[in-house]
């Protein structure tokens, strides 16, 4: 049997593990008071390969922000489009009201919030029934940027077994500087979570460990490297196995860390800079073998293998955006890596399709990235989770594997401990990427760059519009 595909196969099998499903569900549409059938709610689930898509009748609009919460089994719980959190009845839940609270809110109350997926949810460790949702609020004063850092408690137990929220918009940090995006990764134990976010245009990286005493932190480890000049905060990812943390400077390069599942320690950081000027990116996203990592503009996508010998010349262009429109522009928006192993992109603007890689553990090429790979019977506007990997177990060998919280054939994922030598030096200048000539390179002058916040807003704006022309004919 070829190699790669020996590889696909063993990765499919472990991604598609029995149980930890909270990742099967994705929540699309907007405007449900309408008799055009291209408009309204609709769920993609990954309980089935290839994934199943049915209409399902909502109260809220689904935008760019977009938090799901499922069981284990990949049940619905509850949902948010960062206004308020809606229960499995699609009523609000109890308590649930005014999630990022400020002027912002009050803005787009009617609508969704104007920022991108910048959180997740976490089964509690410890406590059945209990989940915590981590989200960022957004801020226009004095610029836009994503501010504070929230957590919010949901008891599923109460109201019958809908679920209340019994702590709400809890500052985890505050409001002020600009917060890149958050990820979260499982502890060594298997049970525990670390959860990081960065303060963008500083060195500064905080990190907060969620154990069944609660959040713990921030912690914060002050990098030994930083780009020069302002910092264009973008989508960072930490690699399906827990090992390694990417921290996007989407203007000028990358942070590459080896990380400590064990410790929540930073080490043998490379700083990957950006030889090609018209190049920037707003999402990184790592491939089920947690080596090749894939970044995406507007305009493109590209992928780098992290395990290559020379990380720089493994640079490839996958493809330039193609013009295709389902009736807006489909730019290439936020990134996930499904239980079917394939990593799924969002488009801008309301559309009808997804952008699919479909073998994102191959090399170059061979990756196999499709542009509007799936089409969908309903308009999303940008919706996408950024879901952690909920089936990674505990780290096999290592000093706090003592809890031996995963039973085999439950779902999780073990993985070797292999401690890494730290590093010599505080951290390592590679050359910079720079595009190969055999790429597809993007004619005419460079993209516009405009903060993240920025162009959701106009998403949301162009979506208002489109809405506006539709129920007048």
């Amino acid at each position: 049997m070829h190699k790669y595909l020996t590889i696909a196969i063993l990765l499919l099998i472990s991604i598609q593990a029995s149980a930890q499903k909270h990742d099967n569900l994705l929540l699309f549409g907007y405007d449900n008071n309408t008799t055009d059938p291209r408009w309204g709610g609709m769920v993609l689930d990954f309980s089935e390969m290839p994934p199943k898509q049915y209409p399902q009748k909502r109260k809220i609009d689904m935008g760019p922000y977009t938090l799901i919460g499922a069981d284990s089994t990949g049940q619905l719980l509850f949902y948010t489009n960062g206004i308020s959190i809606r229960d499995t009845t699609h009523n609000r839940m109890l308590n649930g009201d005014t999630i990022n609270p400020g002027p912002l809110w009050e803005q787009y109350k009617n609508y969704d919030y104007p920022n991108v997926s910048v959180g997740f949810s976490l089964p509690a460790p410890g406590k059945s029934n209990f989940y915590y949702m981590f989200h960022m609020g957004s801020s226009l004063v004095p610029t836009s940027a994503t501010t504070p850092f929230y957590y919010t408690l949901i008891n599923m137990a109460l109201n019958n077994g809908k679920g209340a929220v019994v702590e709400k918009n809890k500052i985890m940090l505050p409001f002020g500087p600009d917060y890149s995006p958050p990820v979260a990764v499982k502890h060594g134990n298997g049970r525990d979570w670390w959860i990081i976010t960065g303060e963008v245009s500083t060195p500064l990286i905080h990190t907060f460990l969620l154990d069944p005493a609660g959040i713990h932190g921030p912690f914060t480890t002050t990098m030994p490297y930083q780009f020069p000049g302002k910092e264009y905060p973008s989508i960072g990812d930490i690699s399906p196995d827990g090992q390694t943390y990417v921290r996007c400077d989407g203007l000028i390069g990358l942070y590459i860390y080896n990380f400590n599942r064990c410790t929540g320690a930073f080490s043998n950081l490379k700083v990957l800079p950006f030889g090609d000027e018209d190049f920037w990116f707003v999402t990184a996203a790592f491939g089920p073998d947690s080596k090749k990592l894939f970044l995406s503009a507007l305009t493109g996508i590209t992928t780098v293998d992290l395990s290559a010998p020379d990380i720089s010349a493994s640079f490839d262009t996958l493809a330039w955006y193609d013009g295709y429109t389902a009736p807006l522009g489909t730019g290439f928006w936020m990134p996930n890596l499904f239980p079917d192993g394939k990593i799924y992109y969002a488009t801008t603007n309301g559309n009808q399709t997804l952008y699919v890689i479909h073998s994102p553990e191959l090399p170059g090429f061979a990756a196999d990235a499709e542009q509007h790979g799936l089409f969908l019977p309903k308009l999303n506007n940008g919706s996408m989770c950024l879901y952690p990997n909920y089936r990674l177990a505990e780290w096999e060998a290592s000093p706090c594997d003592t809890l031996n919280a995963q039973r085999p054939g439950d779902g999780f994922i073990k993985t070797d401990y292999l401690p890494s030598e730290a590093s010599r030096t505080p951290y390592t200048l590679l050359p910079p990427l720079i595009r190969k000539p055999t790429g597809q390179r993007r004619e005419g002058p460079a993209p516009e760059r405009p903060p993240i916040q920025e162009l959701v807003r106009r998403q949301l704006e162009a979506r208002k519009e489109q809405r506006k022309e539709q129920r007048e004919h």
